[in-house]
């Protein structure tokens, strides 16, 4: 037996049901939108836009979602706004969010329900796909996401351990596409002193709070101080894991190397436009202590603007040029020097 979601996607998009999911986008974007200056200029474009008959003739609900993202990044010039058609998910979470009120009216416990998200996170390692130790005793982490420190925080704690006796870092966010807060700030405490650092302050729109992150003042293992560190980032590093490259960067911790990341800084929530789409609206703008702005639009600038592909190799031959000058011995010096030569040949 089909479910209405799966009947739903084999007919045809009527009007109706876009003209429902326009006006649901604009009533999310009235309420939520982080730039409430801006608000009515985005809703009377995307009015426009539908007025001059552009949606009339896209039937696919997939195609439909597409098109107004689009149009809201092409507006906006916001790239974290997204559309999607997922009356699945958006079903989940409605029986989910009833589930947890039934639990709050009665005193009934329920089995233990397996949390999949945690489980999948798990089957990639949270988000850390490699950790080594280079030649020259220069570590090495690619972190792929940031999963909630809940789940993540003993294995960044485990990295950590492992690489806490390199005599410089690299850490990889080429293909990371942000995560969750505060994961970022925990890694980043690994950097600084015990004493807490104000890492980045944040302005949500929905609830009107102003918030703030601090580094950590207790962690799971030994700090990694006065050491170098080198953050690859590229096009595709977005989001939180642009914030932490940003952060690193400007409290001169850390050296950027690889391409202009995206520029998406806004802080977002996933919110049902009706039953079958959902939007991704930007709620939340960051501050952060040194720039007082944040990287929205403008992306992290790298220290060092490399092709992707040659980014991993720069960081290395930095690193090993920073403990030559270091070094003292010639013996050592000898030594990276011969790295270097090898890592120049590859």
């Amino acid at each position: 037996m089909l479910t209405p979601a799966l009947l739903f996607a084999q007919q045809k998009l009527q009007n109706d049901e876009k003209d429902a999911v326009i006006e649901g986008i604009k009533a999310l974007i009235h309420s939520n939108y982080v730039f409430i200056d801006r608000v009515e200029y985005v809703n009377n474009a995307l009015d426009s836009l539908h007025q001059t008959g552009k949606y009339d003739d896209v039937t696919d609900a997939k195609d439909f979602a597409k098109v107004l993202s689009d149009d809201l990044v092409a507006i906006t010039k916001d790239k974290h706004f997204k559309v999607q058609y997922s009356p699945e998910l958006l079903k989940s979470r409605r029986e989910r969010a009833k589930r947890q009120e039934e639990q709050q009216n009665t005193e009934e416990v329920e089995e233990e329900v397996i949390d999949w998200n945690e489980w999948y996170a798990r089957q990639e390692n949270f988000g850390f796909t490699k950790v080594e130790i280079l030649d020259g005793n220069i570590g090495y982490m690619k972190l792929n996401f940031w999963h909630p420190l809940a789940w993540v925080e003993s294995t960044i704690d485990a990295t950590m351990g492992f690489l806490t006796n390199t005599d410089a870092l690299i850490i990889d966010l080429r293909e990371n596409q942000g995560g969750y807060s505060p994961t970022d700030t925990y890694l980043g405490s690994y950097f600084f002193d015990a004493q807490p650092k104000l890492w980045m302050s944040s302005y949500n729109r929905p609830t009107e709070e102003t918030s703030s992150d601090s580094t950590f003042q207790e962690l799971g293992g030994a700090r990694y101080l006065d050491k170098p560190v080198y953050i690859l980032v590229g096009e595709q590093t977005f989001s939180l894991a642009e914030s932490f490259a940003y952060s690193m960067k400007h409290f001169g911790r850390a050296i950027i190397i690889g391409q202009t990341t995206p520029g998406a800084a806004h802080g977002i929530n996933f919110l049902a436009a009706n039953d079958n789409f959902g939007v991704q609206v930007p709620v939340q703008y960051n501050i952060h202590p040194v720039t007082k702005t944040d990287w929205e639009g403008t992306g992290v600038r790298p220290d060092i603007n490399t092709n992707p592909n040659e980014a991993l190799k720069i960081a290395q031959l930095e690193a090993l040029d920073r403990l030559i000058d270091h070094a003292g011995r010639e013996r050592i010096i000898e030594r990276y020097h011969k790295i270097k030569k090898e890592i120049g040949r590859r």
